[in-house]
C-alpha cells in the first residue's frame, strides 16, 4: 500500500534527524576538534601533546578540575580556554591520565570536597553585569595527583596562560626531581626576612613563589660555596655584597655555570641599597637607636662589584639612571621618563621580535629607574642586548635624584631632577646576555677570580640593570593580564614576570615552557589613535621641558642675586669682620626669605602651567578620539546605503522596462 504524501514527508524529516544525530555522535566519539581562531589558544602545542602522551599507566595522573558553570563576563574566555585544554588533555592522553571536571555550586558537596581534599576555594570576583556591581564566588582551580606527588592550582587568573599552567603542573607531578635555583641572600631580601626593628616578618617576593612552582628554590648563604646541584644562581643586587661574597659568586661564574646577576643603580623599594651607599649594618644592629644602646654594628665595606661585572663582559656605570621620553601607554602618560617602557611601539612592531629566546614574542617590559649596561669588549665573549630603550633616551646622575638633607631619615628618593640630562640619541641597554669563553689572566690566579693564568673559562650569564621590574606590583599586572578596569579587555600588558621565568629557563637549559608562556591573547593597541596623538604628546613633552627650564632660570636668578649681595658686603673696606658677619647674616636671611617666596611663586606658576599643558594635551587627545568615534558611527552604514541605492535603482529600471509604453506618464 502506497504511503500518503504527509506520511512520506514525516518519514523524511525523521530519518534526516536520525542521520544528523548519528553524525554528531560519531564526530563526538571521534574527538574531531578544530580551533579556527587566529591565536589558536584552545589548540595545544606539540610539546604539550607529547608530555600528555608520555604519561604511562604504571604512573597514572588524575586531573581534577573545579570550574564554575556561571562566571562574570571577564572570565568567560578564560573558562572556555580552560575547559578546551582539559578536553584536549583527555582526548590526547592514554589510559594513564584521567580528567575529572566538576562544576560546583557554592556550599555544595563538591565545593566542600574541593576545599577539604585540595584546598581549592572559590575566589570572590567583581561582577558588573546588569548595571550592578557585586562580588560572586568563582571556582577556577585544578589539582594534579600522581601517587604521593600533588600539584594544586588554586585559581587561574586572567593573565596566565592556561596551557602553560596545566603543562607545568603535569610536568611537576611526573618528573623525578625539580631543577634547583639558588638565590643568594643579599640586602635586597627578596627571599623574605625578619625585621628586628619592627619585629615583623618581611614577606617573600611573589616572583619567588612563582619560581617555586617549577623549581626547587634555595636560599644560599653569601660567601659560601655554591652547591654542585644548583642549576642557576640568582644574585639580586650584586652591589650589596662584600668582597668575600663576590669572590664566591666569581668562583661559581668562572666555572662556566649559569647565573642571573642583577645590578640596580636606584632600587625604588629601598634607595639605601644603591651602589654608592654603604652596606647596611647586620640585622638587629642597625639604625641610630641601635648605636645609642651600644649594640650598633659596623657595616662591612662593599666589594669590587665592578670587577665582577667586567669579568663577565659588562661595564656598568653605577651612577647613571636611564630615562626614555617615549611612552606608548596613554593610560600612563603621567609616569616619569625614568619609568622605561621597552617593546611595544606605535605601529605594533615589537623590537623583541626575532631577538633572544627570553624576549622574543613578548609585548612590553618595564624598568623603574634602571641602569646602563655597556659591552666591556672582552675577546671571546658575545654581548647580546635583551632590553633596550628607544633613541629618545638618556641618563641622569644619581645624586640629582636623591635628597640627603634629612639626617634622621637618611637618603630619600627617587625624586625628579630639576634639569634632566640630554638625550643621547642612542639606544641604552638595561639587560644583556653574555656567552662565550675568555682566557684567564694572571691576575685571577690569586684566588680572587677563581681562575688560573693561561686557562680559559666559560661564561653564561644574564645581567639586568633593574631589580624593581620584578616587584609584586608587576606580578599583580601579570595575574590580571593587563585588564586594569575589569572589562575583560587588555589595557596594558607587562611581561616582566614572563621575562624573568624565561631567563631562568634559558639559563637552566630547559626551554620547553618558554613558547607556552607566550601563548597569550594578542596585545592589540589602537595604533591609529596612538599615531594621531603622537604629535600632541610630543608638544606636551616640549612644553613641560620649557616650564621646567623657566622655573630653574627663576631660581638661578634669585640665587645669583643673593650671591651678588654677599660679594658686595665681603668687598667693602673699612668694616671689621664681625660687622661684616652680622651684615652677611642679615643679608642672607633677607635674601633667603625673598628666595623662598620667589621659589614658592615659581613653583606655583610652574604647577599652573603644567595643569594648563595637561588640559590642552587631554583636549587634543579627546578631539582625536571624537573624530574616530564620529567616523566609526558614520562610515559603517555607507556601504549598506550605497548597496541599497544600487538595488533600488536596479529594481526601478526593471519595473520601468516591463511597464507598457501606453501606461507611462506622458504617453500619447
Amino acid at each position: 500500500m502506497a504511503l500518503l504524501a504527509r506520511h512520506h514527508g514525516f518519514l523524511r524529516v525523521l530519518f534526516a534527524g536520525i542521520t544528523v544525530a548519528s553524525l554528531g555522535y560519531m564526530a563526538q566519539r571521534a574527538n574531531i576538534r578544530s580551533d579556527v581562531t587566529s591565536e589558536g589558544l584552545s589548540r595545544i602545542t606539540a610539546g604539550t601533546r607529547d608530555l600528555i602522551r608520555s604519561v604511562q599507566e604504571d604512573r597514572p595522573v588524575v586531573v581534577t578540575a573545579y570550574v564554575s558553570k556561571d562566571v562574570p563576563q571577564q572570565y568567560v574566555s578564560l573558562r572556555a580556554r580552560l575547559i578546551n585544554v582539559l578536553r584536549e588533555m583527555e582526548a590526547e592522553g592514554s589510559a594513564g591520565i584521567t580528567v575529572q571536571l566538576h562544576e560546583p555550586e557554592p556550599h555544595s558537596d563538591e565545593a566542600q570536597q574541593a576545599e577539604e581534599k585540595y584546598g581549592i576555594v572559590p575566589r570572590s570576583v567583581f561582577n558588573s553585569e546588569g548595571g550592578r556591581v557585586s562580588r560572586v564566588p568563582v571556582f577556577l582551580g585544578v589539582a594534579f595527583s600522581s601517587g604521593p606527588r600533588e600539584e594544586i592550582l588554586p585559581f587561574l587568573d586572567r593573565g596566565l596562560s592556561v596551557e602553560y599552567e596545566l603543562a607545568r603542573a603535569l610536568r611537576v607531578v611526573t618528573q623525578d626531581k625539580k631543577r634547583v635555583v639558588g638565590i643568594v641572600r643579599t640586602d635586597a631580601k627578596i627571599m623574605g626576612n625578619f625585621d628586628f626593628a619592627t619585629r615583623r616578618q618581611e614577606p617573600t617576593w611573589r616572583i619567588v613563589d612563582e619560581l617555586k612552582k617549577q623549581y626547587e628554590v634555595r636560599s644560599l648563604n653569601p660567601g659560601a660555596d655554591v652547591p654542585d646541584d644548583v642549576d642557576v644562581l640568582v644574585v639580586p643586587q650584586v652591589s650589596s655584597m662584600t668582597q668575600q661574597h663576590l669572590d664566591a659568586v666569581s668562583t661559581y661564574v668562572d666555572a662556566g655555570r649559569p647565573a642571573l646577576l642583577i645590578a640596580d643603580p636606584m632600587p625604588a623599594f629601598n634607595v639605601k641599597l644603591a651602589p654608592g651607599e654603604p652596606m647596611l649594618p647586620p640585622p638587629g644592629q642597625g639604625g641610630m637607636m641601635g648605636g645609642m644602646m651600644g649594640g650598633g654594628g659596623q657595616a662591612s665595606p662593599k666589594g669590587d662589584f665592578d670587577n665582577l661585572l667586567k669579568a663577565v663582559g659588562v661595564e656598568w656605570k653605577a651612577n647613571r639612571i636611564v630615562f626614555d621620553t617615549h611612552n606608548p601607554n596613554p593610560r600612563l602618560s603621567g609616569a616619569p621618563p625614568h619609568v622605561v617602557f621597552m617593546g611595544q611601539t606605535v605601529g605594533g612592531v615589537s623590537p623583541f621580535a626575532g631577538g633572544d629566546v627570553t624576549v622574543d614574542g613578548l609585548a612590553q617590559i618595564v624598568a623603574l629607574f634602571g641602569g646602563d649596561l655597556r659591552d666591556a669588549g672582552k675577546p671571546g665573549l658575545t654581548f647580546t642586548p635583551l632590553l633596550e630603550t628607544g633613541a629618545a633616551s638618556g641618563f641622569d646622575d644619581f645624586e640629582q635624584m636623591v635628597d640627603r638633607r634629612n639626617f634622621l631619615a637618611g637618603i630619600q628618593g627617587p625624586i625628579m631632577p630639576r634639569k634632566r640630562g640630554p638625550i643621547t640619541g642612542e639606544k641604552l641597554v638595561l639587560g644583556a646576555r653574555i656567552q662565550g669563553e675568555v682566557a684567564g689572566d694572571s691576575g685571577e690566579a690569586d684566588g680572587t677570580g677563581g681562575g688560573s693564568g693561561g686557562s680559559t673559562k666559560k661564561v653564561d650569564a644574564i645581567v639586568l640593570a633593574d631589580l624593581d621590574m620584578f616587584s609584586d606590583s608587576f606580578f599583580s599586572f601579570h595575574e590580571q593580564g593587563g585588564d586594569v578596569d575589569g572589562d575583560g579587555l587588555i589595557d596594558i600588558r607587562f611581561d616582566n614576570v614572563t621575562f624573568l621565568l624565561n631567563c631562568i629557563d634559558s639559563l637552566s637549559g630547559d626551554e620547553r615552557f618558554i613558547d607556552l608562556r607566550k601563548r597569550q591573547p594578542q596585545f592589540r593597541r589602537l595604533d591609529r589613535v596612538d599615531e594621531y596623538t603622537k604629535e600632541a604628546r610630543a608638544e606636551r613633552e616640549k612644553q613641560v621641558g620649557a616650564a621646567n627650564e623657566a622655573a630653574q632660570r627663576g631660581l638661578d636668578e634669585a640665587q645669583a642675586s643673593l650671591q651678588k649681595v654677599v660679594d658686595e658686603i665681603r668687598g667693602r673696606e673699612g668694616i671689621d669682620e664681625r660687622t661684616k658677619a652680622v651684615m652677611l647674616r642679615s643679608a642672607e636671611e633677607a635674601e633667603n626669605r625673598r628666595l623662598a617666596l620667589k621659589q614658592e611663586r615659581v613653583e606655583r606658576e610652574k604647577e599652573k602651567t603644567m595643569v594648563n599643558i595637561e588640559r590642552d594635551h587631554l583636549r587634543a587627545v579627546d578631539e582625536v578620539q571624537d573624530r574616530i568615534r564620529v567616523a566609526a558611527i558614520l562610515i559603517p552604514p555607507i556601504p549598506a546605503l550605497i548597496m541599497g541605492f544600487v538595488i533600488f535603482g536596479r529594481r526601478r529600471r526593471r519595473e520601468s522596462s516591463v511597464i507598457p509604453a501606453s501606461r507611462k506618464r506622458g504617453a500619447a
